[in-house]
């Protein structure tokens, strides 16, 4: 069946993400895609998301846990749940998703009761489990290359990059042994998991449940460039890579630049962009000070995206350094010298976009295998965050922006991408996948 033969109303797809706005804005693009296309759209996600999701035109359904919920019941704050993330993995499946996995499987039995196709992210276990015991079929949507874990395509492994490229050297054979290891390692974490399956009546899974357990038999869908990763051998079928699904947009869809940024980009030369997403930067430690010394002893200008905390940093606001919580990255990014991120995909993605350089500070998680998947397109320089300050900074900068390498890699990647619409890719697949399942 061809995609255009899903009559307009006649379907509904609940789409349900868990994470940051790097997780979140991937699905808020897609979703707009399957509602254009036709199809009843519901987005489930934080609570704290609800004004962001409905303002962007889609269906909001609430899937616990809120931030806010987080930070009461571990008594803590934003800054400090940030950090003990970034610390220890294992932190963020102990205290942050498993304890809450029954109330966002409660949560999406409400989202699906009536829906045809569920498509989740990584981390919405609740989800997949709510598919399973209705028989909705559901299909994974990856962000990023590592989440596919292929011993074809070794990922970086935080806090293992030596193994990595260790294994990337030795072959797929050496890389599936010692992935299968990690992946008994981290399986020990999903007790809580295995006993909500057993309680509403659900198999043991056969697979560890955050690898090979987010693939359902309706498929996969790679929600990035082929430019980071093809499809591999082992793969799960049927699966697609779509692209980069671009949504960059405040709470208003048609906020753009604000005024007094678009007067300090017209006013000099381009400046270095310097950001961190909207997790790491709720605890950036020294990096926004450290960074500003850096482009001030390069002679360069500077433009740092703060989130809330660029209250604290109005000291350093001036003629040559501009603070704001926030731009949208389509508009900032191209009129950037260099681009200095975090390695969050959605960030990644943009930077990619632009055309720029980047210096990538990769603090945890896929940050670290997307930045050197970056790194070997030959568009990024790399400086982990425990050597990064005001003199390595601007020494990998003055690297960066004085090898022509990079820049012209960097046009090619965006040359690239130009044709690329990943949301519209996605929503093809789905219909597709709607289509096939109507057939059975």
């Amino acid at each position: 069946m061809r995609s255009g033969s899903i009559a307009r109303g006649t379907c509904k797809v609940v789409l349900a993400t868990v994470g940051s706005l790097g997780d979140l804005h991937p699905f808020i693009a897609v979703g707009l895609a399957l509602r254009d296309a036709g199809l009843d759209v519901v987005l489930a996600c934080a609570p704290e998301y609800r004004t962001k999701v409905e303002s962007a035109g889609l269906a909001f359904h609430p899937l616990r846990p809120g931030f806010e919920e987080m930070q009461r019941d571990l008594g803590t704050d934003r800054a400090e749940l940030t950090r003990r993330v970034m610390a220890r993995s294992d932190f963020l499946f102990r205290s942050l998703i498993l304890p809450y996995v029954r109330a966002q499987y409660e949560d999406m039995m409400r989202a699906t009761a009536d829906a045809d196709l569920i498509l989740t992210s990584s981390l919405a276990f609740g989800a997949r489990l709510a598919a399973e015991k209705r028989g909705i079929p559901w299909m994974a949507v990856v962000l990023q290359p590592m989440m596919f874990f292929s011993f074809h395509d070794a990922p970086v492994i935080p806090k293992a990059e030596w193994l990595s490229t260790l294994l990337r050297g030795l072959g797929p054979a050496a890389t599936r042994s010692a992935l299968w290891i990690l992946k008994r390692a981290i399986g020990t974490l999903f007790g809580p998991l295995r006993r909500l399956r057993a309680e509403i009546g659900l198999l043991p899974a056969a697979g560890d449940p955050l690898f090979d357990g987010q693939f359902g038999e309706a498929g996969a869908i790679g929600l990035y460039s082929r430019l980071l990763g093809d499809v591999q051998p082992d793969y799960p079928a049927p699966v697609s890579i779509a692209g980069f699904a671009s949504f960059d947009a405040g709470d208003a869809p048609a906020a753009g630049i604000p005024a007094e940024l678009r007067v300090f980009l017209e006013s000099g030369p381009a400046p270095l962009v310097f950001t961190l997403g909207s997790l790491v930067v709720n605890s950036p430690g020294k990096f926004y000070r450290q960074s500003t010394d850096a482009a001030r002893s390069l002679g360069r200008r500077a433009v740092l995206l703060a989130g809330g905390k660029s209250g604290e940093l109005a000291d350093l606001h001036g003629p040559q350094v501009f603070v704001c919580d926030y731009a949208p990255h389509s508009l900032l990014f191209p009129r950037a010298a260099a681009i200095i991120h975090h390695g969050g995909i959605g960030t990644l993605a943009q930077a990619l976009r632009s055309g720029k350089p980047q210096l990538i500070v990769p603090y945890f998680a896929d940050q670290i295998d997307n930045a050197a998947r970056a790194a070997r397109l030959g568009v990024a320089r790399i400086l982990p965050p425990r050597r990064y300050g005001a003199g390595p900074a601007a020494g990998a900068l003055g690297r960066l922006l004085g090898e022509a390498g990079y820049s012209s890699r960097a046009e090619a990647a965006c040359a690239s991408l130009a044709g690329e619409d990943g949301a519209a890719g996605a929503a093809r697949i789905v219909l597709d996948t709607l289509g096939r399942l109507r057939r059975k």
